[in-house]
């Protein structure tokens, strides 16, 4: 099987956007193998399809049919690379992405070293505090269910200088008590600011993230919901600093914005042998 792709860089979350068809059975699969460190390696892969709604440019579906801000912003990046723009040229790109109930509106700048994305994220459907059990102990950790994706929030101090080894251990253990095909366990150091994401796609990959959008933007949603106010957060992240804006309206959480910089690193043609 020969694939056509392009390699994206938000913020170092390096992803995959597969531009030949390949069958929806076949995605997960595929991507899988595609990230792998001994094809073209990646953090995360999706791809890019013809949308159903004839108002959106394209719809990227991602591999396990999750939702994901970087990959959004990445297919954004793309698709305005295409046009050969000018440095200060901007342009909003409404798209169909998988996970998400309705089309995402896209902003993309363009840099002298790459593009600015800003992204209307979908709104959690829901914010709880749930119980969760490792090694016997159990833990109260807030949640955030994003469409697609589950985010579960926990202090970096409260595992200490274990805190990523116990994070691995974290996702076997809760991986069933998630009803998404992808979840993340973010270690945040609300101090320092900083987030240090942990993102599993079930019998796929478990990646430690150099930035993660879905999980910058459920840390927006838990604070803004926390404090019944609006925020503008800058995360520190392993590859740079992410920006998430919550608006607070109303006695509600209206908004979620994210940005990020993005870089489009290589394109070309993958071979995988065994499809």
């Amino acid at each position: 099987m020969e694939l056509q792709f392009v390699k994206v860089s938000p913020n170092e979350n390096m992803t995959l956007l597969i531009e030949s068809p390949v069958p929806r059975s076949q995605h997960l699969a595929v991507a899988k193998a595609l990230i792998a460190y001994g094809s073209v390696y990646a953090e995360q892969a999706g791809y890019i399809e013809e949308p159903e709604n004839k108002a959106a440019c394209a719809r990227l579906q991602m591999m396990a049919g999750e939702f994901c801000g970087n990959a959004t912003l990445s297919l954004g990046a793309y698709l305005f690379s295409k046009e050969h723009p000018q440095t200060g040229a901007e342009k909003n790109f409404l798209l169909e992405v998988s996970g998400a109930d309705s089309l995402i509106d896209c902003h993309m700048k363009k840099e002298a070293d790459g593009y600015l994305g800003q992204l209307s994220m979908p709104m959690p459907a829901k914010i709880a505090t749930e119980t969760y059990v490792l090694d016997g102990v159990s833990y109260e950790l807030e949640t955030v269910y994003l469409p697609g994706i589950t985010h579960i929030i926990v202090p970096k101090a409260l595992w200490g200088e274990k805190a990523r080894e116990k994070a691995e251990q974290a996702t076997a253990a809760w991986e069933n008590q998630i009803a998404e095909e992808a979840f993340g366990v973010l270690l945040f150091d609300e101090t320092e600011m900083t987030l240090e994401p942990l993102v599993c796609v079930k019998n796929a990959s478990l990646v430690w993230e150099r930035g993660c959008g879905s999980g910058t933007t459920a840390l927006g949603a838990a604070l803004a919901t926390k404090k019944q106010d609006s925020l503008s957060l800058g995360l520190k992240q392993p590859g740079g600093v992410m920006q998430i804006d919550a608006e607070w309206k109303d006695g509600c959480l209206y908004s979620l914005t994210l940005m990020v910089h993005v870089k489009i690193v290589a394109a070309g043609t993958a071979y995988l042998e065994s499809f």
